[in-house]
């Protein structure tokens, strides 16, 4: 993930548009412009200029005021009309209210905070593009030792935030803002430098290394300052992963575990006078929850480094021809699987449930309606997403794939330039060494646009039409094989040795991407686990003893019905209508089945987000995984517990 420009950024199309449309609503424009600039803090100002957004404090406090005061006016309209329309219990009205007062109040509090909290995240997420973009500095830096060519070389390598900066420094310098590379340098380090120091030690060592007389005391000046960068990150990810655990653990116990074994205690409830209808347990369980468990996740993945951002693949790629008409046919049949699944359980009582098959009472039956509802939810969802999005998931799987073997197919491609081979031979032997894997074919390419169209080393490498890397969407292999093409004009043996040296610098950031993922491989995990399997299987539990709660106060009710009203102890007078339960059984599972989903699929993304930093196709993908799974658990978790728990009441 990186951040999104003036043209992608919902925050700011919502500024410009509220006030362009809306601001006929101030008395006095002239006068709300003058007292937001004297409003905002010197912390707020500095927060908008960082994160680049075209926008004036007045804008983005009129667009908190009128967004939350639309939804207050919206939910005081929708509650009006929906008490007039129908009757609820006394609880589901105050919360209600509640929700309608604190729902508009929280938005005004996180919109009038959105650029501060915007910035912070653009700021820990520019750590992780430290790693890349540095090595991209000190990789051209060991083949031309010239800073402003490094420079320029990483930034445009790149598009993201800290690469960004470096073209912007480079237009600087070039307009007479700097004196020279080394004022402008020591001042990008310095700001750069307030949130990360070793990226501004790192920056130093580099520009020190220019002045280096030896050229080996050189190599070991920028080896020094890639050691630094990759060391630190990987100090940065154990860190946050360390910080995880307890963060997660409230996660797990309070916004999930506590709320599911609550579930088994409702039916109980009844007994202390409180009745509450599918109102409440709706607002409690499908709305209120899911919505404080996501701010919560939200909150630690803020603070997580995007170190290693996954590629982005467009849809002009070559097997995604197409992608726009499957996801339409995969739509038009995830609905039909959806709405015919949702209806077996009502088919099959109207064929007279053979086999008692379909829950018609407390703890009857072996299927609950409910149950099946879901299952037309959750299959459709995931038929959906794995048609869709698979694509999406070969494709990334080919690159990691690709990225792991090409820095072996470059050590054997600079070993045989350096011996003085032939660059189309020396492609050509690479290609069959590397033979069955998914760099071979495009290094095999190179070599016969060399040989066969006679073709310079660039063209038949990145050419539109023909280029062997034309639909290899992996900025760190096409950003390495610029670097080839700029040692190629070397003489054989010092290009074959650069093309080691980039072998080499490849391989260390892989190994620091692979400790990474180790260090933080227990908490996705433990989530993912929970997610797929924990969860669902302590939500079936705790539906089949909400079950049995139920059905024991259904016979103690049946009971006190035959007994003289003087028998029945208490001052309070308990009667049997006390004791029966307010929420239809199937709608009971269908919102517990509903909160399940939500869960799933907040903890998949958390989960997702803290391994692979939020990529929206792998996410898109593993939800296509995981709902099946935890669907299933969940039903196997409902109707053993039943048939068990059936026995003993």
């Amino acid at each position: 993930m990186v951040p999104l420009s003036n043209e992608e950024n919902w925050y700011y199309h919502g500024c410009k548009f509220t006030f362009r449309n809306l601001n006929w609503l101030l008395r006095d424009p002239a006068s709300f412009r003058k007292k937001a600039d004297k409003a905002i803090s010197e912390e707020y100002r500095d927060a908008l200029i960082y994160t680049g957004l075209d926008l004036e404090p007045y804008e983005t406090a009129f667009f908190a005021y009128a967004i939350s005061g639309l939804m207050f006016v919206s939910f005081l309209i929708a509650d009006s009309v929906i008490f007039r329309l129908t009757s609820f219990e006394a609880v589901t009205l105050r919360i209600t209210v509640a929700l309608s007062l604190v729902i508009p109040l929280l938005t005004l509090v996180y919109l009038s905070e959105y650029i501060k909290i915007y910035s912070r995240w653009m700021k820990v997420r520019s750590l992780g593009d430290m790693p890349e973009i540095l090595s991209y500095m000190v990789m051209s830096m060991k083949l031309v030792p010239n800073m402003e060519v490094a420079i320029r070389f990483a930034g445009e390598s790149s598009d993201r935030p800290l690469a960004k900066d470096l073209r912007k420094m480079l237009w600087n310098l070039h307009v007479r803002e700097y004196r020279g590379m080394d004022d402008a340098t020591l001042e990008f380090a310095n700001i750069w430098g307030k949130n990360s120091e070793y990226f501004k030690r790192a920056l130093h060592l580099i520009k020190s290394s220019t002045s280096e007389p030896d050229e080996a005391q050189r190599m070991i000046t920028l080896n020094r300052a890639l050691d630094i960068v990759l060391e630190n990150t990987k100090k940065l990810m154990e860190n946050f992963a360390s910080r995880l655990k307890s963060p997660t653990y409230v996660l797990y116990s309070i916004f999930i575990l506590i709320p599911l074994a609550l579930v088994a205690l409702m039916p109980a409830i009844t007994v202390v006078g409180i009745r509450f209808g599918i109102g409440t347990l709706v607002i409690l369980y499908n709305i209120a929850l899911p919505l404080a468990t996501f701010a919560y996740a939200e909150y630690i993945l803020m603070q997580r480094p995007a170190t290693f951002v996954p590629q982005s693949i467009p849809d002009s790629h070559p097997e995604l021809r197409g992608i726009k008409k499957k996801k339409a046919t995969a739509t038009i049949i995830s609905v039909a699987m959806a709405v015919t699944i949702a209806l077996l359980g009502y088919i099959w009582m109207q064929l007279g449930n053979p086999g008692n098959i379909i829950s018609t009472a407390t703890l009857e039956g072996i299927l609950p309606k409910g149950l099946l509802i879901l299952w037309g939810i959750v299959f459709a969802v995931a038929f959906y997403l794995n048609a869709s999005y698979a694509p999406y998931k070969k494709i990334r799987d080919e690159i990691k794939k690709m990225e792991t073997e090409f820095s072996d197919a470059l050590f054997v491609l600079g070993r045989r330039i350096s011996e003085g081979r032939a660059t189309e031979e020396a492609f050509m032997h690479t290609a069959s060494t590397m033979q069955g894997s998914q760099i071979a074919g495009a290094f095999e390419r190179i070599s016969l646009n060399l040989l066969s169209i006679r073709a310079d080393i660039l063209t038949a490498i990145f050419d539109d039409e023909f280029g062997a890397f034309k639909d290899v969407y992996s900025e760190r292999i096409r950003t390495t094989m610029k670097l080839f093409v700029e040692s190629a004009h070397k003489s054989h043996e010092a290009a074959g040795v650069a093309i080691v040296k980039l072998a080499d610098h490849l391989k260390e950031l892989q190994d620091v991407e692979q400790n990474i993922k180790r260090s933080l491989y227990d908490m996705t995990s433990t989530m993912r686990s929970t997610a797929a399997i924990f969860a669902p299987l302590i939500a079936g539990v705790t539906m089949a003893l909400s079950e049995v709660i139920a059905k024991i106060l259904q016979n103690i009710s049946h009971s006190m019905e035959h007994l003289p009203a003087n028998l029945i102890p208490g001052s309070g007078q308990i009667s049997p209508a006390d004791l029966e339960q307010s929420i239809p059984p199937d709608l009971f599972m269908l919102s517990i089945g509903i909160y399940l989903i939500l869960i799933t699929v907040i903890l998949t993304r958390f989960s997702g987000t803290i391994e692979y930093g939020g990529d929206r196709a792998q996410l898109m993908y593993d939800l296509g995984q995981v709902l099946p799974l935890s669907i299933i658990v969940f039903t196997l978790s409902t109707v053993a517990s039943r048939i068990v728990f059936r026995g003993l009441v």
